[in-house]
C-alpha cells in the first residue's frame, strides 16, 4: 500500500510498516497541472510500483484508473449528508463506527457491503512523559506553564465559545496563570477553521490560548501526555480518537455527556460550560483526584482497537 505527499515522510494514524510513502515533490500548480498529475503522473507512478490498492483521504482525489480506490472517510466529513458520486465509484469505503456507516447507506446510497468499520485508529507514539519531558514541553509551549489540551479534530464556533467560556470562568475562579492547549489532532485548528476561531479575536484571556501545530507524531504525543488534562467535546458516534489518545498517555479526560460509555470508566462528563468550568476547577484544587484518575487508567488501559485497526485495514484492502 502506498501514501502520496507532498513530503518525503508522512506520520499519522495511517502509517504502517509495509506502507510506502511516495513523496510529490514538486506539486502541479493551475488546473491543467493538476489534471496532468491526476491523468499521467499519479497512474503511471502506480503503475510503476505495481500498486494493487490505493487509500485516498479525500473523494476528490478518485484516479481513473484499474486499481481498487478507497477512501477513508472522516467522522464529520460534509458528503455523509449531500452525497458525492464519486462514492459509488470507490471499491470501499472505510469508517469509524457502524453508526457512520448505516448514515452512508441511507443518505449517500452506498451499498453496506463497500462499507468496512475499522475502530481505533490512532496516532502513533502515544504513551505517559516522564516528569522531565512534561517540563521540557512546557517550557518549550506554554512558557513553563500547566495546560489544559482540546485535541478534536472537527470545531463548530458553539463548541469552541463553550470551551472559552468555561475556560473564562475558571481563570475568575482561580486567578492562575494557567493556558488552555488547543490543536486539530496535532494540526493548527485555525487553517481548517478560520471562521470560527475569529473569535479568539476578542476573547479576554487570548494571551493564556495557545493554538498549537505540532512538528511530528512525537511532537503531538508530547503535547498530550504533558497536559494536565484533556477536553473533548466529540458527540458523534464517530471513534472517539483524540479522547482515547490522552486517555493512553494516562492523561485524565473531560467528556460531553454523549460519549458515556465510550471512552473509559475514569472520564468524567459535562453537558453546558458551567460544569465543564467546575470540573476544570476541580482537578485544578484537588491533584489527589487527578492522580486518582491516573491510577485508575494504569490499573484499566484503554483499549481502542476491537478489531486490530491498521493490520485488518491492510488485509481487507489487499483482499479487494
Amino acid at each position: 500500500m502506498m501514501i502520496f505527499s507532498p513530503a518525503a515522510t508522512v506520520e499519522g494514524p495511517l502509517l504502517h510498516r509495509d506502507m510506502r510513502v511516495i513523496p510529490l515533490a514538486k506539486k502541479q500548480s493551475g488546473w491543467l497541472g493538476q489534471a496532468l498529475e491526476k491523468k499521467w503522473t499519479l497512474p503511471n507512478l502506480l503503475k510503476k510500483n505495481n500498486v494493487r490498492a490505493l487509500l485516498l483521504a479525500n473523494v476528490k482525489d478518485l484516479l481513473k484508473i484499474n486499481i481498487p480506490q478507497f477512501l477513508l472517510v472522516p467522522d464529520d466529513a460534509a458528503y455523509i449528508k449531500t452525497g458525492h458520486p464519486a462514492l459509488k465509484k470507490m471499491a470501499g469505503l472505510v469508517v469509524s463506527s457502524s453508526a457512520i456507516k448505516e448514515t452512508l447507506v441511507k443518505q449517500a446510497g452506498v451499498q453496506a457491503g463497500k462499507i468496512w468499520v475499522v475502530e481505533g485508529l490512532m496516532a502513533p507514539g502515544l504513551k505517559p512523559l516522564d516528569i522531565t519531558e512534561q517540563f521540557a514541553f512546557k517550557d518549550r509551549v506554554t512558557g513553563g506553564r500547566e495546560f489544559f489540551i482540546c485535541a478534536d479534530v472537527h470545531w463548530t464556533r458553539e463548541q469552541l465559545l463553550t470551551l472559552l467560556k468555561a475556560f473564562s470562568r475558571f481563570k475568575k475562579m482561580q486567578q492562575s496563570g494557567w493556558k488552555l492547549l488547543i490543536t486539530q489532532g496535532g494540526n493548527h485548528p485555525g487553517s481548517a477553521f478560520s471562521a470560527v476561531f475569529a473569535a479568539l479575536d476578542t476573547y479576554k484571556y487570548r494571551e493564556d490560548v495557545v493554538l498549537f501545530e505540532s512538528a511530528g507524531a512525537a511532537d503531538y504525543a508530547a503535547a498530550l501526555g504533558a497536559a494536565y488534562a484533556a477536553v473533548t467535546f466529540q458527540h458523534n458516534a464517530g471513534f472517539p480518537a483524540a479522547a482515547c489518545e490522552a486517555l493512553q498517555c494516562q492523561v485524565p479526560v473531560m467528556a460531553f455527556t454523549t460519549q458515556k460509555g465510550r471512552i473509559h470508566p475514569s472520564a468524567l462528563l459535562f453537558a453546558d460550560e458551567t460544569a465543564l468550568a467546575q470540573q476544570l476547577m476541580e482537578l485544578y484544587k484537588n491533584e489527589g483526584l487527578r492522580q486518582q484518575l491516573m491510577q485508575q487508567l494504569m490499573r484499566d488501559p484503554v483499549k481502542p482497537a476491537p478489531e486490530t485497526g491498521l493490520d485488518l485495514l491492510k488485509e481487507r484492502l489487499l483482499q479487494a
